[in-house]
């Protein structure tokens, strides 16, 4: 999972909820021994952020620019969005390979 989490392009994340919907680009990379998301807002307006990220077996956390404690699910399986995840606030998230 993390080589997969870790591709050098990064991921599009398509993500809907109470407030509405967009788009944002994540890149994840390693430094030292953590993995952080550097994570760049598209839609509805351009926002970046970067924040550290809990890595597990096959979820992954981390807070987003402006919805924290976003868990994604990994599917390798699911050629199209291999992460899936929430956040408390209600907004679902899915990640495609950019």
């Amino acid at each position: 999972m993390l080589t997969a989490l870790l591709r050098p392009t990064g991921w599009r994340a398509e993500w809907t909820g109470p407030g509405g919907s967009g788009v944002t680009e994540v890149l994840f990379v390693r430094q030292g021994d953590r993995v952080v998301a550097k994570i760049r807002l598209v839609i509805p307006y351009d926002l970046t952020c970067e924040n550290a990220v809990e890595v597990g077996i096959n979820t992954v956390m981390f807070d987003g620019c402006r919805d924290p404690a976003l868990r994604l699910q990994f599917n390798q399986e699911d050629k199209e969005f291999p992460f899936r995840g929430a956040t408390p606030r209600g907004y679902e998230w899915k990640f495609r390979a950019k």
